[in-house]
């Protein structure tokens, strides 16, 4: 085939590792997760990312992309907060908007999609577009640096037994009911 140029878009795949630990995934190998982003399978075990099948608000699974890699991010992680301070379980938005592509610094393509998740005619290029998405990751870059927005680290304080290990976790011992400490040795319950 003639061209000025050929771009090939193989797709994502993703690692077996999540099947050969045992977890439910899809016949892909995407874990299979609730909308809090818990393995189906394994309910202390939470991903994220573009291995996780996850449906979104819309009915669908969300496609595997870095949009919903952030989102499904800081929903696994508004619900281990939750489950471990024992307040409710914050729900993200999991909605995917558009397919966005940054093609250098000056050229781009933002391609929003209706509530099915097909691509619609609108859309923005040039140069707009690639502003939109360089904002994007350099909002992306910042919160990789500040996690906690410069807020106080810590605003929450941990229960004696998260939630999510509370019906499958035996109850055999006052070791398993003891707060978790980070600072505390290996081993010792934090009274």
């Amino acid at each position: 085939l003639a061209s000025d140029a050929t771009v090939w878009a193989a797709g994502f795949a993703v690692s077996p590792i999540a099947a050969a630990a045992g977890l439910a995934v899809t016949e892909t190998g995407r874990i299979l997760v609730d909308r809090t982003m818990r393995s189906l399978s394994h309910p202390n075990v939470y991903a994220a990312g573009d291995s996780v099948h996850a449906i979104g608000d819309n009915g669908l699974p969300l496609p595997m992309s870095c949009a919903t890699a952030g989102f499904t991010g800081m929903q696994a992680l508004q619900a281990i907060m939750g489950r471990l301070t024992g307040s409710k379980v914050g729900h993200v938005k999991l909605a995917y908007l558009g397919n966005h592509i940054s093609l250098g610094r000056r050229d781009g393509i933002l391609q929003p999609v209706d509530r099915e998740g097909r691509a619609t005619p609108r859309h923005f290029g040039g140069r707009k577009a690639a502003r939109i998405k360089e904002a994007i990751l350099r909002t992306a870059r910042w919160t990789s640096w500040h996690p906690t927005f410069r807020l106080p680290k810590r605003k929450r304080h941990l229960t004696a037994a998260p939630q999510a290990s509370a019906a499958h976790a035996p109850q055999s011992s006052a070791a398993h009911a003891a707060p978790y400490a980070p600072d505390a040795p290996a081993g010792r319950a934090v009274a």
